[in-house]
């Protein structure tokens, strides 16, 4: 067949995902609803939008609680292997292949679910084969694997019999965001924590506290939101500039765009008992652009006294005996310093473990389950009354 490609254009609206972790979905839907984007679906795991490639950007932009962002390629009914093989090799005989050409490197991962085909390794296999051997018949020449850094990153998800081929269109994960220089023990994901300050309903007024702080993650994500800066504001590459139609110019203009910057005189007060931590704090808020906005001190949670409020106080405090050795009680310690210093304060408080807060003695007004990492946990919001 012909070696031209045929058009693959990325001004053609198609269906993208926003991938999350699960139990974010709808801090994410209304986050994407707000950012511009045509929202489909809300589902597990991710929210569904429609849009060209400028929309998939603006969704990498602006996402602060999406792990990933997927553009959605084709879909195909595949009971078996062949049908797999079949159903990737056929994409080369329309308009992807000006996406699948044999210039660009790829690398495919796979899931299953549901399925008669479960190993996720064949899964991967059956369509890869496809994929060149379609690229062979097309162009005469066949792509290149590349599973490091490839060019195209696709992902098949094989589900109750039907595999979607996706391309991820971030590259490194959204929630390495690029300021943490240093971490602590059970450090709190960027992504959980901007989706905790979204939950609590922060207007961005007053200052911000974790009497708790560990590497400062909250304090960071709570004064990117205060001051309109987009989350990935650091990175230095992306998977979406690979992609035919990309333009340079148009992404500067994205970039360019305003945030919405409710608090610009936010303040960020930290403290904690370990020093690693109050130095890893320190160094990651300033590689953030937030240190000249930062006070973190060594010191106990329970003897610090809060700047003039109200405000936003967020909490991940250690999970089981890591809070202290007297188990519940500490937790109901807790509780009653919120109660006592915060009074009239917004709080967040990331519980987990055995426990998940029910021991802090206050009501919370929503009670988000989520997961950090391996880890369930809660999203506690509270009003301070």
């Amino acid at each position: 067949m012909s070696g031209d490609s045929a058009p693959w254009s990325a001004a053609t609206p198609r269906r993208w995902v926003a991938i999350c972790a699960r139990g974010l979905e709808e801090i994410l839907e209304r986050e994407a609803r707000a950012a511009g984007l045509a929202v489909e679906t809300a589902e597990a795991g991710g929210v569904a939008f429609r849009g060209t490639l400028a929309d998939g950007l603006r969704a990498n932009w602006r996402l602060r609680t999406a792990n990933r962002v997927l553009l959605e390629l084709a879909s195909w009914p595949a009971p078996d292997d062949e049908a797999l093989y079949r159903g990737a090799r056929e994409l080369l005989a329309g308009e992807l292949a000006g996406l699948l050409g044999p210039e660009r490197t790829f690398s495919v991962a796979a899931t299953s679910g549901r399925s008669r085909v479960r190993d996720t390794r064949w899964v991967a296999l059956k369509v890869k084969d496809g994929l060149v051997d379609g690229q062979r018949a097309r162009f005469g020449e066949r792509a290149s694997v590349d599973r490091i850094d490839p060019d195209l990153a696709l992902r098949v998800r094989l589900f109750e019999d039907r595999a979607t081929l996706l391309a991820d269109s971030s590259g490194e994960p959204l929630d390495r965001r690029g300021y943490r220089l240093e971490t602590t023990a059970a450090p709190v994901r960027e992504q959980l924590a901007a989706a905790a300050v979204l939950a609590s309903g922060w207007d961005g007024l007053g200052p911000v506290v974790d009497p708790m702080c560990g590497s400062g993650t909250l304090l960071a994500e709570a004064g990117a939101i205060a001051l309109g800066l987009a989350p990935n504001r650091l990175r230095a590459r992306w998977a979406f500039e690979r992609l035919p139609g990309f333009e340079r110019a148009a992404f500067e203009r994205l970039r360019a765009e305003p945030f919405p910057a409710p608090g610009p005189a936010v303040r960020l007060c930290g403290r904690d008992l370990d020093a690693q931590a109050v130095a890893a704090a320190r160094r990651n808020l300033e590689a953030a652009g937030l240190g000249d906005r930062a006070r973190i001190d060594l010191g106990d949670a329970f003897a610090f006294e809060p700047p003039p409020g109200p405000g936003l106080v967020a909490v991940n405090p250690p999970y089981g005996e890591r809070l202290g050795a007297e188990g519940d009680a500490a937790w109901r310690r807790l509780g009653d310093l919120l109660k006592q210093r915060y009074r009239g304060w917004k709080a967040i408080v990331l519980a987990g473990g055995e426990g998940l807060g029910k021991h802090l003695g206050l009501k919370p007004v929503r009670r988000i389950p989520v997961r950090n990492g391996p880890l369930e946990a809660r999203i506690l919001v509270l009003d301070l009354w």
